[in-house]
């Protein structure tokens, strides 16, 4: 039987919040895609057009927000939803904002 998200994903965020080698790296490799996803997605919706660099940049903003103030936004993840829906919500708020600023 394949484990469930919930198994994969929550060890990773346990690991970035004790301080583990290699955690974040772990972190971003493993929802890079899904933030990018929003990134575009926001973008469509407001109907802004972003460039490759553009949207690099929008990413490594959201992916430092959750890094930032040690790990601040994380270690407020209450663990009784999928990492994946937190980071989206959090993903389309700063997405929101970054496009609402040009």
């Amino acid at each position: 039987m394949k484990p469930s998200y919930l198994e994969l994903d929550y060890p990773v965020v346990r690991a970035c919040l004790q301080g583990k080698k290699y955690a974040w790296d772990e972190f971003v490799d493993r929802f890079m895609d899904l933030v990018l996803h929003v990134v575009e997605h926001t973008a469509e919706l407001k109907r802004k057009r972003l460039s490759e660099e553009e949207k690099v940049e929008l990413c490594e903003a959201i992916f430092r927000s959750f890094r930032y103030n040690d790990y601040q936004l994380l270690r407020e993840f209450a663990f009784n939803s999928s990492v994946s829906a937190y980071l989206t919500v959090f993903a389309r708020r700063l997405a929101v904002a970054f496009l609402s600023e040009e």
